[in-house]
């Protein structure tokens, strides 16, 4: 892995987070809420953990499903696609996320794990890409690596939920639609690269 891939992966990990745009549910869920601050530091740890399970169990788990890696991109790009034209129409997509979920929270005593940390933030788009990364740079050294960038992230993507309210003042939430929107698009391009890769790891004579 070169320093160009790891800040390809990290780009692609941050869009598939979107933390601009889970600020807004997170302000939502918790509006009725005086823990701000500790439901933000739960999510910091889940966010964290969630992803480096899944970046060292991820592709164990599909060998033992049968699962191989071209189809699981495939059907990755399928949900990316999905996930980024929903984001382009600023509507949050039912792939990672519904108003059920909204209303289940409500009942809960706290809202960090679900539905905030999975599937709000790590949801099947970030969950796909963390996957298909551990297929891509299989050695020890990258997993090491990724692993570092996800700690980061999840330390990133913890203090924005920590400030969320003071970022929603600074920046808007016309600002946080129109970025949701940006990223929305990058998903899709992400999403159709993810696409014509696992239809070529499928049928090789595409190539």
């Amino acid at each position: 892995m070169t320093i160009t891939d790891a800040i390809k992966f990290m780009v692609a990990m941050i869009i598939m987070l979107n933390p601009l745009g889970s600020i807004s549910i997170f302000l939502q869920l918790t509006k009725h809420s005086t823990k701000h601050q500790a439901i933000a530091r739960t999510i910091t740890f889940t966010i964290t953990i969630i992803m480096l399970v899944t970046l060292w169990t991820g592709e164990g788990l599909l060998n033992l499903l049968g699962i191989t890696i071209p189809s699981f991109r495939f059907a990755g790009g399928i949900i990316l696609l999905l996930m980024g034209l929903s984001m382009l129409q600023s509507q949050e997509s039912p792939v990672s996320h519904t108003s059920a979920d909204d209303e289940a929270a409500k009942d809960r005593v706290s809202i960090a794990v679900v539905p905030m940390s999975l599937p709000v933030i790590v949801g099947p788009g970030a969950i796909s890409t963390l996957i298909i990364a551990t297929g891509d740079y299989p050695r020890l050294i990258d997993r090491l690596t990724l692993s570092v960038i996800c700690i980061l992230l999840g330390i990133g993507v913890g203090a924005m939920m920590y400030y969320a309210t003071a970022i929603l003042r600074l920046v808007g939430d016309s600002v946080i639609k129109v970025v949701t929107r940006i990223m929305g698009m990058i998903i899709m391009a992400i999403a159709v690269g993810m696409l014509a890769d696992g239809l070529i790891g499928l049928l090789p004579a595409l190539h």
